[in-house]
């Protein structure tokens, strides 16, 4: 879970007002615009196809048979995301540079991006080793704070972690060349864990400023072997206020801005943000939420559950003044929830994803 940066103007504040204000009234058109903007960056490079994306598919299903990859080629969608299936244990040799080429070629042709974990180890990767766990190696700093098991914060500024990814036959080059067109990486937050930032500190560094670095370096590693080649960033979109990260990457990807889910995809979704940052713990807030809601939002205290709408919003629309792609993905399977956050990402030019927070269904495009 990652918090606000510095840099806001009293104008985005606004802005986050009126929209907040716009969701919870059921989609009453917004009447006023921020009165000043902010500046985008000069220069800032961000590849134009991703301005075309209207619709995009975020599925990181390992069982990804024919018939699914067939549903999923055969569909509108302009933008698919993946997990990088060889790097799961048992299945290094899956197809997945065939996949990738059906999704290019169809008649709608998508862009394919890959999803990594840049900020968790993964114990159901093909890099874990017998007798790893948090702690051991040192690198491998604590458990995943919203209850997933399996995963693991690690300190992503070790070499040995930083081998994985960019060696030669290392991920990123087998990334690259399976066709992906780009990558998306995961847990971009990893800096704000409470023990990975206190790793950094008693190693006499500034985990934000490693963050950045590590994404720059995976981005020009990819680039490297493939000009052109997209990055997009999920969450800690407050990063946005930092030069060399907005030129590293090509977008920004935000998890849950209205709605998630529990740990292990108990609930799947439909488990509301509180709306305003005074809406955080309050009682009503609290009483509002179902049973298993509400039981994820008191087990885990970092859990999303404890961030409003409007602080991700903030920062959300920050980093679109700024020049990037934004895209929000939403946990929800309930009708109402899933049109309302389409209708309400789409209003502010975002490009939006709603599914189960599991991500391993397929989800048709939703109308426009």
């Amino acid at each position: 879970m990652s918090r606000i940066g510095g840099g806001f103007t009293a104008s985005i504040v606004v802005a986050v007002l009126l929209v907040v204000g716009w969701a919870c009234s059921g989609g009453d058109e917004l009447d006023r615009e921020p009165q000043q903007q902010v500046a985008p960056l000069a220069g800032n490079p961000q590849d134009r196809r991703l301005a075309e994306v209207r619709d995009w598919l975020y599925m990181i299903d390992v069982d990804l048979d024919q018939q699914a990859v067939d549903l999923v080629a055969a569909s509108e969608h302009d933008l698919v995301v993946l997990d990088f299936i060889p790097s799961e244990l048992g299945h290094a040799d899956y197809p997945m540079a065939q996949v990738v080429a059906q999704l290019q070629d169809a008649p709608h042709s998508k862009l394919v991006l890959a999803y990594i974990n840049i900020g968790e180890a993964e114990d159901y990767r093909t890099y874990w080793q017998d007798g790893w766990r948090a702690g051991d190696p040192g690198w491998i700093v604590g458990v995943d704070p919203d209850g997933w098991e399996g995963n693991f914060p690690v300190a992503f500024w070790h070499p040995e972690w930083r081998e994985i990814w960019l060696a030669d036959s290392g991920y990123i080059e087998a990334i690259v060349a399976a066709g992906f067109d780009g990558v998306y990486l995961d847990w971009v937050e990893a800096y704000s864990d409470e023990f990975v930032n206190s790793m950094a500190i008693d190693a006499g560094l500034d985990a934000r400023r490693e963050m950045v670095s590590w994404v720059t370096d995976l981005a020009d590693a990819a680039r490297g072997l493939r000009p052109g080649f997209i990055v997009v960033a999920q969450n800690a979109a407050e990063l946005a206020d930092d030069d060399d990260y907005l030129r590293a990457i090509d977008a920004i990807a935000q998890e849950q801005v209205w709605f998630d889910g529990g740990a292990n995809n108990d609930p799947p979704g439909d488990c509301p943000l509180p709306a305003t940052d005074d809406a955080v713990e309050s009682d009503d807030y609290v009483r509002s939420l179902s049973d298993k809601c509400r039981r994820q939002h008191d087990e885990f205290p970092e859990s999303t559950l404890h961030v409003s709408s409007e602080e991700y919003l903030a920062s959300l629309i920050y980093a679109q003044q700024r020049g990037e792609f934004i895209f929000t993905v939403d946990y929800a399977l309930d009708p109402v929830n899933v049109a309302r956050t389409h209708e309400t990402s789409r209003a502010l030019g975002f490009v939006s994803f709603v599914g189960s927070r599991g991500l391993d269904a397929y989800v048709a495009p939703f109308p426009n």
